[in-house]
Parts: structure tokens; C-alpha cells; sequence
């Protein structure tokens, strides 16, 4: 079968030698795979971790199943086939697909209409659980706002850069670098971490409270 076409005179032929490539030619990481590892590790660690408590177990694992999930709303599906890639390219030629384009403007999303919309919701929820896992996890570092800031920034922008090389090495944008994403993610860490400093804030009151009552009453 031929699958290059010079043209766009056949567009039904081009959208079957699409589909039928695609099986073969796009590498998935489904939520179902997220499940299936995490509880590999939660198997691997309960077994290996010196650390029998129940509260540190559930929280490893829950932080090692949002580390799966964001790899794989980041960057899955992947084309890898480059027939199948040069298809794509012309469905982007014919007018079947949009393809992404990388963004360098802040707030571009504006014009479009997009503050509320899914991808933009997204972007700034993705990264919001580090401001609470960071602190928990890695007690022994000081969490100030700048490092939190610091560590959501270039986590986000290692995910940006990613996709970018992944764009060049195909010549097709699958993902696009997205400065808006960059500043979105970003945002996400710094509500996140204001959350979880004033939750931590009200807890460590709240037991001092208690604490003060406890002893009065003795």
C-alpha cells in the first residue's frame, strides 16, 4: 500500500491509511496502567520499607500515582512510527487537523477565549499537588514560597522543553511549547502552597488550643 500522498484529492484514503497505522504507531499510557504500577510499587514498598506506617504508605503512593498520572497527561499519547508522523502532517495539510503551535506570548489564551476552558483549568491544577506533597514528603528541606515557586517553575518548564524536543526531532507539533502552560502550572504550585500554608497554619493552632485546654484542665 502507498502511504504517501502528493496531494489532498483523496481524503478518504488518507483518513484509512491514518487509522490503520495508528495501533501500531502511537505509544499509550492508559489510567488503567497508572493503577497497575502504583500498586506494583505500593507491593514493592510495603514489603521493602522499613517504615510500617499506615499514613506514610498511603501518602508515597498516592504522590507515586500523581507522578504516573502526570507523565501521562503530559506527554501520551506519543506518535512514534514517522510514516504515520508524515500522515499527520498532511491531515494538517488538507485542513483535517489543526496542529498545535508553540506559544511565546503570555496570556495568548485571552484571545481566544480560553480562561475557563479544560486545558487551561488543567494546567493549573496539574502541578497544585507539589505544594502539598513537598512539604509532607520532604520534611527535612525549609518549604518557603520561593522554592516552592522554584520547584513548580522548572518541573513545568522541563515538561515544556520536553515536548519541544520532541516536536523538533518529528518536525511535527504534537504537544507545542506553551509559555501560557509554564505560567499556568506555575500559578497552580503558588495557590497550592498558599492552601496548604494556611491549612498547616490552622492545624498547628488548633493543636496548640487544644494543647493549652489539655493542661489547664489538669
Amino acid at each position: 500500500m502507498n502511504w504517501e500522498l502528493s496531494d489532498c484529492r483523496n481524503l478518504s484514503e488518507l483518513a484509512d491509511q491514518v487509522t490503520a497505522l495508528e495501533k501500531t504507531s502511537v505509544i499509550h499510557f492508559s489510567f488503567l496502567m497508572t493503577v497497575i504500577l502504583t500498586l506494583v510499587f505500593m507491593f514493592i514498598y510495603h514489603k521493602r520499607s522499613v517504615d510500617k506506617s499506615l499514613l506514610q504508605f498511603m501518602i508515597v503512593s498516592s504522590f507515586i500515582f500523581y507522578v504516573l498520572n502526570v507523565i501521562r497527561l503530559a506527554f501520551f499519547p506519543i506518535p512514534i512510527n514517522e510514516t504515520y508522523i508524515e500522515l499527520l502532517k498532511q491531515q494538517v495539510k488538507c485542513g483535517i487537523l489543526v496542529e498545535r503551535r508553540h506559544n511565546l506570548q503570555l496570556f495568548d489564551f485571552m484571545k481566544w477565549g480560553n480562561l475557563f476552558h479544560i486545558t487551561t483549568v488543567g494546567n493549573f491544577l496539574m502541578l497544585m499537588p507539589l505544594s502539598f506533597y513537598c512539604p509532607i514528603l520532604f520534611k527535612k528541606r525549609d518549604w518557603g514560597f520561593l522554592r516552592m515557586i522554584l520547584i513548580g517553575f522548572f518541573i513545568s518548564l522541563s515538561i515544556e522543553l520536553i515536548q519541544l524536543s520532541y516536536d523538533f526531532v518529528t518536525g511535527y507539533a504534537y504537544r507545542g511549547f506553551n509559555v501560557d502552560d509554564l505560567m499556568m502550572n506555575t500559578l497552580g504550585v503558588i495557590f497550592g502552597f498558599l492552601v496548604f500554608t494556611i491549612v498547616r497554619g490552622f492545624f498547628l493552632i488548633t493543636i496548640k488550643f487544644i494543647q493549652f485546654f489539655y493542661r489547664k484542665a489538669r
